[in-house]
């Protein structure tokens, strides 16, 4: 049974939500926003805005990244019985029109996470552009060639039943949870279907990347990727021996 949830995790970014949210209506399957701890105000404002669009609606008390976020909706997609959570974010980046896209391929390849891919316009700042094709790189190291296009996309579906023993094993759940993820399920045998969709970035767009503390991260992150992907060889080769 395909049963799908979109969870679009949420922090600080209601002028963007807002300009984008309409695009939703169409959808034919239900939608929870986890608010990972943002301020009041915004809070406040969101929590009025799913009310109006029939929402489903998670607060987290402090910010906690957005790993946490997506986990506590793939948590709360399991426990309402939902096959599968589409994961987009809420900063007007992604195409909204390509979510039923993504599901209809999903619920063609049930067992398979689907993953976007970015087709980028003149909008994307030329660090992010560098960024990605450094992370790249590590990801086709890490994953020995895989054919993953970009791991730093938000905007992907999950199949749960497949991913639920990945997620004890996410250690990092800011900016390297999206990449982590991906790699972990890869490595455990969960195979990555590349979809196009085109990514923007808003001139009036929000972005709470930070450059020091998360580059930081992301280098830790590949670390552990490269160690973890070494120890699947070598369980590998001493169970073929």
């Amino acid at each position: 049974m395909f049963k799908p949830l979109v969870v679009i995790p949420f922090y600080n970014h209601f002028e963007c939500f807002n300009k984008v949210v309409r695009q939703l209506k169409i959808l034919t399957c239900p939608v929870v926003l986890v608010n990972d701890g943002s301020s009041m105000d915004e809070s406040k404002k969101i929590k009025r805005l799913c009310s109006k669009y029939g929402f489903d609606y998670i607060e987290l008390i402090k910010n906690s990244g957005k790993g946490v976020a997506v986990m506590q909706g793939m948590k709360y997609a399991a426990s309402k019985g939902y096959s599968h959570i589409l994961q987009i974010d809420a900063d007007g980046q992604h195409q909204y029109q390509d979510i039923e896209k993504f599901l209809v391929l999903s619920k063609k390849n049930p067992s398979c996470i689907i993953n976007g891919a970015p087709l980028y316009d003149k909008s994307i700042p030329k660090a992010r552009l560098y960024g990605r094709k450094i992370t790249k790189f590590w990801v086709w190291l890490e994953t020995a060639g895989a054919d993953i296009i970009d791991t730093m996309c938000g905007f992907r579906v999950y199949p749960l039943k497949k991913i639920k023993n990945i997620l004890p094993i996410i250690y990092f759940k800011r900016m390297g949870f999206d990449t982590e993820i991906l790699v972990k399920s890869y490595l455990n045998n969960v195979n990555v279907i590349n979809l196009q969709t085109k990514v923007v970035y808003p001139k009036d767009g929000i972005s709470h990347f930070n450059c020091l503390k998360d580059n930081l991260e992301i280098s830790a992150m590949h670390t552990q990727l490269c160690c973890y992907a070494l120890y699947k060889l070598i369980f590998r080769w001493r169970k073929n021996v």
